[in-house]
């Protein structure tokens, strides 16, 4: 992709099922007054945006007392779990990790409360974006992001350009069918889809772990951990479907799946190459470069892109 620059520090946000991170994007693409809150998603977008804007007016107090005499933000960019229109900001779509947020005009509460003009991307398109500008994405003219956290979103580069789809609608890899009898439950009664399947979150729901971090810890450690295991072979499952159809240059796995290492990455790759023919067997599974910093950086090259 394209080398893209930062003209001006810009207030960025990464808004998850689980958390919300903060802070602002300069021009070097480092991050300055980084914080996370939890986002709370049961309580309703209405809360959880009051929270956001909080969030933000004290990111933004922070870094003019750091920064007095320099440029300050004057734009917002925003990465959302869901499907973004971009040019609303409303939420077309969001699964069941954000009850209520289907119709809410995310961007435009959020300008309202931070008096910043607000641009805003799904989370994952800005992973995706961040990671084909500055990570494991910028050698590939062509690759497909599968972000495996508390849910499961895909980004896609074609081209050398971000893929959005109809109404930001695409790289739902979430909801691809893996399991079409007696599945597992998933969003809007649909069954046997790749989430349920993959997630991190159900890694944890089905071992003994209180957290994907403890859990990571004694799986990169060597222990067995059975619910790791069954999952990486129904991610490389679906990673084979999705291959077939887009045959991309690479295929890079990230979000709170990267904490668990090699040993993941090689279960995973394992199973896919099962699932493949040979003309898509060398395709290469990689981790994003990035980490948790890269909605925040992906937020802040949409609204430099705008």
């Amino acid at each position: 992709m394209r080398a893209m620059q930062l003209a001006e520090p810009i207030l960025v946000f990464d808004i998850g099922g689980t958390k919300v991170a903060a802070g602002v994007l300069e021009p070097g693409f480092t991050i300055s007054q980084r914080r996370e809150i939890a986002t709370g998603a049961a309580d309703g977008p209405e809360r959880v945006a009051t929270r956001i804007v909080a969030l933000g007016r004290a990111v933004l107090a922070a870094y003019a007392a750091a920064k007095q005499g320099e440029p300050q933000p004057q734009r917002v960019g925003v990465a959302s779990a869901g499907q973004i229109d971009r040019q609303t900001g409303v939420v077309n779509y969001a699964t069941f990790h954000l009850p209520g947020w289907i119709g809410f005009p995310l961007g435009e509460r959020l300008a309202a409360g931070l008096e910043l003009p607000v641009h805003i991307d799904n989370d994952v398109n800005c992973h995706t974006l961040a990671e084909a500008v500055q990570g494991a994405g910028r050698p590939y003219h062509h690759f497909l992001l599968a972000a495996v956290g508390t849910g499961v979103g895909g980004g896609i580069v074609i081209g050398g350009k971000l893929y959005r789809g109809r109404r930001g609608g695409a790289g739902e890899i979430g909801q691809v069918m893996l399991e079409p009898v007696n599945g597992r439950l998933c969003s809007d009664r649909l069954t046997g889809c790749l989430e349920v399947y993959t997630a991190t979150s159900v890694m944890v729901q089905r071992s003994s772990y209180a957290s994907v971090q403890a859990l990571a810890a004694d799986y990169t450690a060597g222990v067995a951990v059975a619910a790791v295991d069954e999952a990486a072979g129904w991610l490389g499952r679906g990673l084979a479907s999705i291959a077939h159809v887009l045959a991309p240059d690479a295929l890079l796995i990230g979000g709170s799946a990267v904490l668990l290492g090699e040993r993941y990455l090689a279960a995973v790759r394992a199973s896919y190459r099962q699932q493949t023919l040979p003309s898509h067997r060398e395709i290469p599974l990689l981790f994003t470069k990035l980490g948790a910093d890269s909605g925040l950086i992906g937020a802040g090259l949409v609204a430099s892109e705008d």
